[in-house]
């Protein structure tokens, strides 16, 4: 099983599409390239941590339903094109890493250089990337074994891919009652 973190960094890790996200969130070159390389395993892991939690799977298969069956790289165009579906797309990432969002951000500031609200930016667009491949992977199976398999295979391989994120996930991701706080929020934002 090919890694979709490690696709992922291929297609806007480098080129016009990284120009185009440093373009959208600011920054330097170098800068977003290393946020990018954190902020998709941790989105990853997040999903992971949820998936595995009961109803988990449910909230993630819904956040995956807003958007519209479009890919990740549909999710980037949209968002950085302006396009209709991006004011959804962009409370993603909060709704994902709940509390943690802030402590991630600066985790990831700290380590990259960029300014906070930069790397909140990166973690905005990396989030329906993720959650867009994973649909597309999915291929409509829904089901919480399914998902929760993909996820934990796909998570692992992402965090021996970036051991910063490996840390940062063990600081931040690896508290169960964390994933329960997320899982609270969610439920109240989709009325479950």
């Amino acid at each position: 099983m090919d890694s979709i973190v490690a696709d992922l960094m291929k297609q806007v890790g480098t080129g016009d599409n990284l120009a185009s996200i440093v373009k959208s969130v600011g920054g330097d070159e170098k800068g977003v390239q290393s946020a990018l390389s954190m902020a998709l395993p941790m989105v990853m892991g997040s999903m992971a941590n949820s998936a595995s939690t009961s109803g988990g799977a449910d909230m993630i298969t819904k956040m995956m339903g807003q958007m519209g069956g479009s890919t990740g790289m549909d999710s980037i165009a949209n968002m950085l094109g302006g396009s209709g579906g991006s004011s959804a797309m962009s409370g993603m990432a909060g709704m994902l890493l709940g509390s943690q969002m802030g402590n991630i951000q600066n985790a990831i500031a700290k380590k990259t250089g960029l300014p906070p609200e930069i790397v909140g930016k990166v973690l905005t667009i990396a989030t329906p990337m993720v959650m867009g491949y994973v649909g597309k992977m999915m291929g409509g199976k829904t089901d919480q074994n399914s998902l929760s398999g993909l996820l934990g295979e796909q998570s692992k391989m992402a965090m021996q891919a970036s051991p910063d994120a490996a840390a940062l996930a063990s600081q931040f991701l690896g508290k169960k009652e964390e994933a329960a706080g997320i899982m609270g929020m969610l439920k109240k934002l989709f009325g479950s």
